[in-house]
């Protein structure tokens, strides 16, 4: 019967977890695009209000003009004022959503570094990891080479072997192994 593993994955929070200011602002940013929804949806349906009544024959007065004729506003000219009134929400809307914008990604770079942060432990467990594996491989492959370089000083001719080299992993004495051990040490980690 197979061992079940009981230990739980590891889980990187997320930039809304880490920082408030973020999480208020994916909200917000939410909230915004909520409502601009709702506005798009009521200026459609009032664009076919306004050509259906325009249709029928209504005549749009000015609402200052009903007003000194005593006459209530009519409903062509209550319909085009609120499609105003939204054009203008709508208009700053975007305007807010454009800051909102920014100022994510300025929130971004604090939340980052906070995950990074929490972090860092587990990433450099698993570089640690990747660091014992690449040096097991390097020290591998010097020993498969040495062989290879044993059998050839008895000169033995290696085509019977049918020898595979490790070119992959670049020259033998300064490859890319040591390349990326090099790169691990610069980035100021422990390999």
């Amino acid at each position: 019967m197979a061992k079940k593993d009981t230990a739980e994955p590891f889980r990187i929070p997320s930039l809304v977890e880490s920082d408030s200011n973020y999480a208020g602002l994916i909200a917000k940013r939410e909230a915004l695009n909520d409502r601009y929804r709702e506005l798009s949806a009521e200026r459609s349906k009032l664009r076919n209000a306004i050509e259906t009544e325009k249709a029928a024959g209504g005549q749009r007065l000015p609402p200052e003009v009903a007003a000194l004729l005593g006459d209530a506003p009519d409903s062509l000219t209550m319909l085009t004022q609120r499609q105003r009134e939204i054009a203008t929400e709508m208009s700053t809307i975007e305007a807010g959503q454009e800051v909102i914008l920014r100022r994510r990604d300025e929130a971004r770079n604090v939340a980052s570094k906070l995950v990074c942060s929490a972090m860092l432990p587990e990433y450099r467990r698993r570089l640690g990891a990747v660091c014992d594996a690449a040096k097991d491989l390097e020290a591998a492959r010097q020993d498969h080479d040495a062989l290879l370089d044993d059998i050839e000083r008895e000169d033995v001719r290696l085509d019977y072997l049918r020898p595979i080299r490790a070119f992959f992993l670049g020259d033998r004495h300064d490859g890319k192994i040591s390349y990326f051990l090099k790169e691990v040490r610069e980035a100021g980690h422990n390999a």
